[in-house]
């Protein structure tokens, strides 16, 4: 939620028609409990990557964690997105333990990642 205006900005680059991509933002919008949770795993599962924006607090964000730990429960590749490329912000654990793609904050690096992910 901090970083919202970067999120709107992804959106706006990924509907770009140099891209392939359909950003589809499940970001958090409500309290994060029980109902959040299974209101997301359906989304998690019809995803095809979860991308990850990594910024100052990302990775002490409980809602965060349990997303990505849903997303390598179900089987989908994770990518991180450094929102701030000058930053060296701590990637989320679970991130590090399954060896996810981490690129900086540049379309065709995103691109080139969520493709590699795929495969």
């Amino acid at each position: 939620m901090d970083d919202g205006l970067q999120i709107y900005l992804l959106r706006h680059q990924a509907r770009s028609d140099k891209f392939d991509l359909e950003f589809t933002d499940y970001s958090i919008k409500e309290p994060f409990d029980e109902k959040w949770k299974t209101q997301c795993t359906p989304r998690i599962k019809n995803s095809s990557v979860l991308i990850v924006m990594i910024g100052e607090k990302t990775h002490t964000r409980p809602a965060v964690l349990w997303e990505i730990n849903k997303a390598y429960e179900l089987g989908k590749p994770v990518v991180g997105v450094r929102i701030y490329r000058d930053e060296n912000h701590t990637i989320p654990e679970p991130m590090m333990q399954n060896g996810a793609k981490i690129v900086n904050w540049k379309m065709s690096e995103i691109q080139d990642a969520i493709d590699e992910a795929k495969t």
